[in-house]
């Protein structure tokens, strides 16, 4: 009697787990057919409905099933292996493009022409291609004062150099305020006439710092329609209403000034 308890004990757990498995299976059979029979369901009512859009659904499930199934293609079982021989005369026929395309026509009659400087750069230089030697004012170079011929500033250049040091770049916004830039404010300040001044890298970023700053939204500019790039670009920035006048025109000038001033009033007297 023991042995017979202690076995029908021993497997009591065997067989309380086939009866969870048979369990489990019919409650995935039974979850099997609830999910066709809503499949079934559903493709008959939309077919019933719309047929185009069960053609459509049929075709992108076919689409998936032919992207999972398809071949994957691996770069690695393409290689081609060479001998030496067969990449030496690869290299031998290889020819290399020119990294600059070659002049036209044009490009080559102009280049021809362009006038070419004999000697260093500078306010006045000599041409190689003049019939005299004498020296022009050179009109092309933003060196127009003479700054880079002068020997004393070459002087104070060096002095600068071994002081501060090199850069990629020299204005306080970019390398830091220095103590020349705040004695260069002072200068030009008091040059002016002014208490204070700011020093700018370049024109183009005085001019798109310097308008935005006092012309907003809600105003309104009266341009010349011939300003400079620099302008320009300040101009739309400030987000500002601008009226544009024919360039150099002061007639023009004057009857957008009057069609403003009229609008403003108009705007004060419903105000």
């Amino acid at each position: 009697m023991e042995s017979a308890a202690s076995f029908a004990a021993s497997a009591s757990p065997a067989a309380a787990i086939v009866v969870d498995d048979e369990a489990g299976r019919g409650l995935l059979r039974k979850a099997w057919d609830i999910s066709f029979r809503m499949a079934l369901r559903y493709i008959k009512s939309s077919y019933k409905d719309d047929p185009f859009r069960t053609f459509l659904e049929v075709c992108l499930i076919g689409f998936i099933v032919w992207y999972i199934t398809k071949q994957k293609y691996n770069i690695g079982t393409n290689e081609i292996e060479l001998s030496e021989r067969e990449i030496d005369e690869l290299v031998e026929e290889w020819k290399p493009e020119p990294l600059v395309p070659p002049l036209t026509e044009f490009e080559r009659e102009a280049l021809d022409k362009s006038v070419m400087i004999d000697g260093p750069n500078g306010t006045k230089v000599r041409l190689a291609s003049g019939t005299n030697n004498k020296p022009v004012l050179n009109f092309a170079s933003y060196n127009f004062l003479g700054f880079l011929d002068s020997p004393e500033l070459g002087k104070h250049a060096v002095e600068s150099l071994r002081k501060y040091g090199v850069g990629s770049c020299g204005p306080p916004g970019f390398y830091g305020t220095l103590d020349v830039h705040m004695e260069l404010e002072k200068q030009l300040a008091a040059f002016i006439g002014h208490s204070s001044a700011i020093l700018y890298s370049q024109a183009i970023t005085t001019t798109l710092s310097v308008i935005p700053c006092f012309s907003k939204r809600s105003d309104i500019i009266v341009a010349d329609e011939g300003v400079n790039f620099a302008v320009q670009k300040a101009i739309y920035l400030s987000r500002s209403k601008v009226y544009w006048y024919k360039h150099n025109d002061v007639a023009d000038m004057e009857r957008i000034l009057k069609d403003v001033n009229k609008q403003l009033v108009g705007r004060r007297g419903k105000n």
